[in-house]
């Protein structure tokens, strides 16, 4: 067999896996539930021929989650030294995101509910 057309043996071991930062999982798993709201609206959409309107509250809920989880995360990570800023302001900016994504997600429940039973 030609030498010329085997694979090159190397002593070097393979790249070490690397998880993602917390931060762009956090963002990962907005868009995902970005996906399943529009992917329920579609198909509500298509099985009854008519949209739901109304949905601010829930269609915002998960921008304002991201946001706090972001704060949090950010907080934690100046705690440790590896963020630059102050921690006080990082964490009032996230509880005031957090307290913002609940009364969304209170809102859009309502506004649900006030949908649905208009019907």
């Amino acid at each position: 067999m030609n030498q010329e057309h085997l694979p090159q043996q190397t002593s070097e071991s393979p790249a070490a896996f690397v998880p993602s930062p917390v931060s762009r999982r956090i963002w990962a798993w907005m868009g995902v539930v970005y996906a399943v709201i529009i992917m329920l609206l579609i198909t509500y959409w298509i099985a009854t021929s008519h949209f739901i309107t109304g949905l601010t509250g829930l269609m915002l809920f998960p921008f304002f989650g991201a946001l706090c989880a972001q704060g949090i995360n950010n907080y934690v990570r100046c705690k440790r030294g590896e963020h630059s800023g102050k921690p006080g302001p990082l964490l009032a900016s996230a509880l005031c995101m957090g307290v913002a994504a609940l009364s969304l997600l209170a809102l859009g429940v309502h506004q649900l509910i006030n949908y649905f039973g208009g019907m």
